[in-house]
């Protein structure tokens, strides 16, 4: 049985150029049910997530993360990352920027869990038009 961290390489590989990357090699990284959390949902079950994958990278042009050091205390893991990606309809296609970090959690070499933490708000809905000035002004004035 492989360690802990070959499992991570493959995730730091894979994420490290997502848009380049089969949906398919997500059985390599993730058990069959694995559960993935991030500010817009809940997938449970591997074609779950190979679904929400497909959505995500059908028309971006690009997305790749840089990935920090892991924190580790197997097994489970944490990450920061920053990923890089565009979308032809979001910032006149222009690459975005967007820190986060996961907390991964292994069992026999597949993640069985992964809680993404990121500002959708950043992410999504700060790039919108009319919402992203609504957003930009929200978080002003709680700044202030």
């Amino acid at each position: 049985m492989s360690t802990p961290s070959s499992v991570i390489d493959r995730f730091v590989d894979y994420y490290a150029a997502l848009d380049a990357r089969p949906v398919s090699a997500l059985e390599g990284i993730y058990d069959v049910n694995a559960t993935l959390i991030d500010p817009f949902g809940e997938h449970r079950g591997l074609p779950s997530i190979e679904r929400y994958f497909t959505h995500l990278l059908a028309n971006v042009e690009s997305c790749r993360f840089t990935i920090e050091p892991m924190l580790e205390d197997a097994p489970r893991f944490a990450v920061e990352w920053t990923m890089h990606w565009s979308h032809p309809r979001i910032a006149r296609g222009e690459t975005c920027i967007l820190p986060g970090c996961s907390v991964l959690d292994i069992h026999r070499d597949r993640i069985v869990r992964q809680r993404d933490y990121y500002d959708a708000g950043e992410m999504l809905y700060e790039h919108l038009p009319l919402l992203g000035w609504a957003v930009r002004r929200v978080k002003g004035r709680v700044r202030a």
